[in-house]
C-alpha cells in the first residue's frame, strides 16, 4: 500500500474483523485485472492526465470484479474509503503489495 491506504468509517463491528475485511478487499483488488484502465492483476490502476499515466486508486469496476461488495458489508462497510493520498506518482508496472 505504498501509494494509498484503505480506511473505514467507525462501524459497529469488531476492529479486528474490519481490518481483516479491508485486507481481504485490498488483496482481492490486487489479484484482479482492471476492466476500466486495462492493467493486469498485481498492478496499480492508472489514469491519464495531459498525456501521462499516473497511479490512482482501484477503479470501481475493478472493485466490483474483485467481489469487494460482498466482502465488506458483513462488517458494516458499504464501500471502500481511502486515506488521503501521499502525492502524485507516475505510473509504472510496479507490483501491488499484498497486506
Amino acid at each position: 500500500m505504498r501509494y494509498f491506504t484503505l480506511t473505514a468509517k467507525r462501524t459497529s463491528g469488531d476492529t479486528a474483523d474490519v481490518e481483516a475485511a479491508l485486507r481481504r478487499a485490498w488483496n482481492a483488488c490486487a489479484e484482479t485485472p482492471c476492466p476500466k484502465c486495462g492493467v493486469q492483476a498485481w498492478q496499480y490502476c492508472r489514469d491519464r492526465t495531459r498525456g501521462a499515466w499516473y497511479v490512482t486508486r482501484f477503479h470501481r469496476p475493478r472493485q466490483d470484479a474483485a467481489g469487494v461488495p460482498d466482502i465488506l458489508p458483513p462488517v458494516g462497510i458499504h464501500g471502500l474509503s481511502w486515506a488521503k493520498g501521499k502525492g502524485t506518482f507516475p505510473w509504472d508496472d510496479r507490483r501491488v503489495p499484498t497486506v
